[in-house]
C-alpha cells in the first residue's frame, strides 16, 4: 500500500499533530543536510587525501646514496 493509499483510507493521519511535526522535522534535516553537504565532502576529501600522504612512502629530495 502506497502512502498516498494510506493516506486516503485514513485521512486524520495527515492532519494530525504528530504527522505535521514529522513533516516539520523531515524538512529541517533536508535542509541542513543540503547546507552541511559541502563541508562534509570537503572534511572527507581532506581525511583522505591525508591518509593517502601518510601511507605513501618517503620521497628524499637531494642528493642520492
Amino acid at each position: 500500500m502506497t502512502p498516498q493509499e494510506m493516506r486516503a483510507a485514513h485521512p486524520l493521519i495527515s492532519t494530525s499533530p504528530n504527522y505535521v511535526r514529522y513533516l516539520a522535522a523531515k524538512a529541517i534535516r533536508e535542509l541542513v543536510q543540503r547546507i552541511t553537504a559541502p563541508a562534509c565532502a570537503a572534511v572527507t576529501g581532506y581525511q583522505d587525501e591525508l591518509n593517502r600522504q601518510l601511507d605513501a612512502g618517503a620521497v628524499y629530495l637531494g642528493p642520492g646514496r
